[in-house]
């Protein structure tokens, strides 16, 4: 049974988001921990570098743009380009799950801009709203550090401060994945916004931080001017609600034609674009899903 040092390190290892609020309300910041969330999301998708340090960024944006959030509201996190890398996705909940993919074009040397020219395009899914507030920009430096901080400034016209910071191993392996959102709110002393860009300018990586032992909580009091107000403190997973019955919900439609055409070539595996997980259908899974399409035009 581990004792309680144990317990207390596996606390501070965990990945972690934290909102924090200081200056009397007016400065908020979402500090995220992304290193475990990064590592499962390269091996899952089986990532080369440049592709597994993007999705890495954009897993740290949504986390820490999600716990702004209540509940299981969500941001949703997507970069489309013309480079050889095609899209990239991250979705989180507050709750602390993320999830996230990248898409790549086959056609398009691997040496040009990884993203290219294209767009950064963030979607809040929330409670009282019935269609999701979208907003789109253009990307500036394709690295989505800097394109971040362009949407809040040109979208949201939020004064920001934006650092995604990832490091690799000599393997191509990622090695810490950190990422810290600080915002104006209204009221926001400019001296004390100006200190805070400043400072995130000065501190290097947010990684060279985690690895001296720092969590999310102690950046986030490292980047604030004054004492700060822990708002919320949200272990982070890569995590997905995909199964293989939601899967088999979902081949209800695409008609009868189609689902005798898969088994008939031997089309039985079914892989989840957001977290690769694979799912196999059987001859009874077949004949339950055109049972089901049957009865239904009966």
């Amino acid at each position: 049974m581990p004792d309680l040092a144990q317990l207390k390190q596996k606390y501070r290892n965990r990945d972690r988001v934290v909102h924090a609020i200081a200056c009397d309300g007016t400065i908020r910041a979402s500090v995220v921990v992304s290193t475990v969330t990064a590592q499962e999301a390269q091996r899952r998708h089986s990532l080369e570098p440049v592709g597994a340090v993007l999705l890495a960024r954009a897993l740290s944006a949504a986390s820490a743009m999600a716990s702004f959030l209540k509940g299981e509201e969500r941001i949703i996190v997507e970069a489309k380009g013309s480079g050889f890398i095609r899209t990239v996705y991250a979705e989180a909940l507050q709750l602390g799950e993320v999830r996230g993919f990248v898409e790549y074009n086959a056609n398009v040397n691997g040496k040009s801009s990884p993203l290219g020219k294209g767009v950064l395009q963030i979607r809040k899914i929330l409670y009282n709203k019935a269609e999701p507030i979208t907003g789109i920009v253009e990307l500036q430096a394709g690295n989505l550090t800097t394109d971040l901080a362009h949407y809040f400034w040109q979208s949201e016209q939020i004064p920001s401060g934006v650092r995604l910071d990832v490091t690799l191993g000599d393997d191509g392996k990622i090695e810490c994945s950190a990422g810290i959102i600080v915002q104006a709110l209204p009221g926001a002393d400019q001296v004390q916004l100006r200190r805070i860009y400043q400072f995130l300018d000065s501190i290097g990586s947010l990684c060279e931080l985690v690895r001296t032992g720092y969590n999310a909580e102690e950046i986030a009091r490292q980047t604030l001017p004054a004492d700060i107000t822990l708002f919320s403190s949200t272990p982070v997973d890569f995590f997905c609600r995909c199964t293989k019955e939601r899967f088999k919900e979902l081949l209800l439609g695409i008609g009868e034609e189609e689902l005798i055409h898969m088994r008939q070539v031997g089309q039985n595996e079914l892989v989840c674009q957001y977290c690769g997980a694979r799912y196999y259908l059987t001859s009874e899974d077949f004949d339950e899903l055109l049972e089901q399409l049957r009865a239904s035009r009966n």
